[in-house]
């Protein structure tokens, strides 16, 4: 007894939280083609922040297409490669935000977790068709962190087309025009 039968105290690090796994939905469609390659060669700059990246892109159904964005991959090809080889459309290729997600839950549905951050990047445009809210909330809840990331200024949410309002509902959107506001975005899916 070195201690003299006094009990240690035992002092343990603090447990390093987790890194997180990352999804992304990322809408391919014309109306927002430019900020969506933006916001994947951002994602993958940022692959070795969470433990696992998956990638899945659509227009009015969904595919993914993390294998285009391996680490020897050039990302512009890939990212040319996902609207002429990945099945983002089965239509008439204008978006359909509310079919996206329930093929997306329907082909895909363990890869939402507890441990994953959900990221949605598009404008929220449904062409007049289902939002589908109710898979959207259902994909929310499966993950531990959801954000949607809009490039449309927030002046135009909700005009014509846009079921934004719905969307946002269930899942915190933000405008997302700048670097800077990825950034933000990006700071709070990474574990503190």
């Amino acid at each position: 007894m070195s201690t003299g039968g006094v009990p240690i105290d035992l002092v343990l690090r603090k447990p390093r939280p987790a890194r997180p796994e990352l999804v992304v939905l990322c809408d391919v469609s014309g109306s927002v083609a430019g900020f969506s390659h933006f916001t994947l060669l951002l994602v993958d700059a940022l692959r070795q922040q969470f433990s696992r990246v998956r990638v899945f892109a659509f227009i009015d159904t969904t595919d993914e297409v993390t294998h285009l964005f391996g680490p020897d991959a050039d990302l512009a090809v890939a990212i040319q490669r996902i609207t002429r080889e990945a099945g983002v459309y089965t239509r008439d290729g204008h978006s359909d935000y509310g079919n996206a997600f329930v093929s997306f839950t329907e082909q895909f549905h363990n890869v939402l977790s507890p441990r994953s951050s959900l990221l949605v990047l598009g404008d929220g445009r449904t062409n007049y068709r289902d939002p589908a809210t109710d898979v959207l909330a259902h994909m929310v809840t499966a993950s531990r962190h959801a954000h949607w990331l809009n490039p449309e200024p927030k002046h135009l949410w909700n005009s014509g087309d846009s079921a934004v309002s719905r969307y946002q509902e269930v899942i915190t959107m933000h405008e997302c025009r700048s670097a800077k506001q990825l950034a933000a975005v990006i700071d709070q899916l990474l574990p503190v």
